[in-house]
């Protein structure tokens, strides 16, 4: 599983779903920043961008082109009818959960390009909830459901993937 942020512009909320993807166990992340660079809020983020890989992609249809070349789903966050409820969507697969800007979610792009489109229900008067608290509540349904069907006995990761990221880990503490 991978998150895609397309267009996410306050380094608050940017920094709170690289640290979500931290705790859940996510390890690669895709930002289409269209020119601006991603600032990053150290305090916010409490330093998990630091065991991320992190890739930048400057649209939105080469981010996501990409990603279905390498075999994910490509899920987008949008409130709609036809949205899935996170819990009936299987976030087992290969799966790349696309979240969208602060202002405008995600691109039209983005939802033309989309296998599903998912949601996470609520029942107050509030339509949505702040782009970071998102993420964090669909990747804790990812990793619930991962974990019910065993997926965290082993690692998933390759030996060699691992062996890499942890001399880059090491590199970079020093």
């Amino acid at each position: 599983m991978v998150v895609v942020l397309e267009r996410i512009k306050n380094p608050h909320n940017a920094s709170a779903i690289l640290r979500s993807c931290d705790a859940f166990g996510v390890q690669d992340v895709y930002i289409i920043k269209e020119g601006k660079s991603l600032g990053v809020s150290k305090t916010v983020s409490s330093g998990s961008y630091r065991w991320l890989t992190l890739y930048f992609f400057e649209n939105t249809k080469e981010c996501l082109s990409h990603l279905k070349s390498l075999g994910f789903k490509i899920l987008t966050t949008h409130l709609a009818t036809d949205a899935i409820d996170i819990r009936d969507a299987d976030l087992t697969q290969k799966v790349a959960i696309v979240v969208g800007s602060e202002l405008e979610g995600v691109s039209e792009e983005a939802l033309s390009m989309a296998d599903a489109n998912i949601m996470v229900p609520m029942v107050g008067f509030v339509q949505s909830f702040n782009v970071s608290v998102a993420t964090a509540l669909i990747l804790y349904e990812a990793f619930r459901q991962r974990d019910k069907k065993g997926m965290y006995a082993k690692p998933r990761m390759d030996k060699e993937r691992r062996r890499q990221l942890f001399k880059e880990w090491v590199e970079r503490d020093k």
